[in-house]
């Protein structure tokens, strides 16, 4: 079910994006990958949110198709889908690199920390 918030608010979801991708990044630097996994996907995410609050008004709540549909509906909005890709990847490794038995690989982090790097910036040219 998507949540109807205030734009005003979209900020200080782009503000947690931010704090989660210093963690992230961090986390990476100290060779803890899962944790810098994890940082980078909230990071996405956070911005994600931070993106369609702003731009229509709305947030997804329920799960990962609904980040999806609403980032689509922002990406129209705005005329730019060129990083929908990193949030339906973000989201696919989600459960895997935070929820799974298995142990995030370097790579994987390093992949994840780059793609939040470039989301969140991505992101910043839209959320005012």
């Amino acid at each position: 079910m998507v949540r109807i918030i205030r734009k005003e608010d979209a900020k200080n979801y782009l503000s947690k994006a931010d704090e989660f991708l210093d963690e992230a990044r961090d986390a990476l630097l100290k060779s803890r990958f899962n944790a810098a996994g994890l940082n980078a996907i909230q990071a996405i995410i956070n911005a994600n949110d931070a993106l369609t609050i702003f731009i229509i008004g709305k947030r997804a709540s329920k799960d990962h198709r609904e980040a999806i549909k609403t980032h689509i509906e922002a990406a129209g909005v705005i005329g730019d889908s060129s990083h929908r890709g990193i949030l339906r990847d973000a989201l696919a490794s989600k459960s895997e690199v935070g929820y799974s038995g298995r142990m995030a690989s370097k790579r994987v982090a390093q992949d994840l920390v780059r793609d939040a790097t470039k989301f969140v910036k991505w992101t910043k040219k839209y959320v005012r």
